[in-house]
């Protein structure tokens, strides 16, 4: 009896994604951004809005491949970033807090996952700071939009996620094998210069 409640449990929450979503239309009108291009099934301020969560904490753990994994945390957060900017013209402070303190987790998670990969890490950390990249242009709108305690919130978010991205591209540059080993050659080209100036002298003093 109780692996035939499990059984179905699980069933039910594979199919529960399925339904939902096909049911959309019934719970809101599906909001797309120019930009991003994102849609959110389950607007924030709707009282399904939890299903979000059991959504893709679902989808998550039906998800084996680290790669899916990122990628998924990393659509979860343009979502995030998308009804941030749904619910910004609202001024509802506490649920922009709310939808931030998410945003973060899922950037989180991704870093995770592309630390514990050392063979795909820069990859992956290039894959985050793109999406990075895109979702500092949103929030600099919405931020616009907001009261200014929530922008004050929305801004160090924004700050945060420019000093990521700067530091990972400075990293990217300084790990390019091509430019350390122009760098090596030409200090070696000077060293080598030197040491013959200094024997020419030598010579010269004998």
């Amino acid at each position: 009896m109780k692996n035939f409640l499990l059984a179905f449990l699980a069933i039910g929450l594979i199919g529960l994604p399925t339904f939902v979503f096909a049911q959309e239309d019934m719970l809101i009108t599906p909001n797309e951004t120019e930009e991003m291009d994102v849609t959110v099934p389950i607007a924030p301020d709707s009282p399904f809005y939890f299903l979000t969560s059991v959504i893709e904490g679902v989808d998550l753990f039906l998800t084996f491949n680290d790669e899916a994994k990122l990628d998924k945390e990393l659509v979860f957060a343009d979502r995030r970033v998308a009804e941030m900017d749904m619910v910004a013209a609202e001024g509802d402070t506490e649920l922009l807090e709310k939808l931030q303190n998410k945003y973060e987790k899922h950037i989180q998670n991704a870093e995770k996952i592309a630390a514990k990969n050392q063979e795909k890490e820069t990859e992956m950390v290039k894959k985050i700071t793109q999406a990075q990249e895109e979702h500092i242009r949103k929030l600099e709108d919405v931020a616009e939009k907001v009261p200014l305690k929530a922008k004050e919130s929305i801004d160090r978010v924004i700050d945060d996620t420019e000093n990521k991205f700067n530091n990972a591209n400075t990293d990217n540059s300084q790990s390019d094998p091509t430019g350390n080993g122009e760098s090596g050659n030409e200090n070696g080209s000077d060293s080598s210069s030197n040491g013959s100036a200094g024997d020419n002298g030598t010579g010269g003093n004998n």
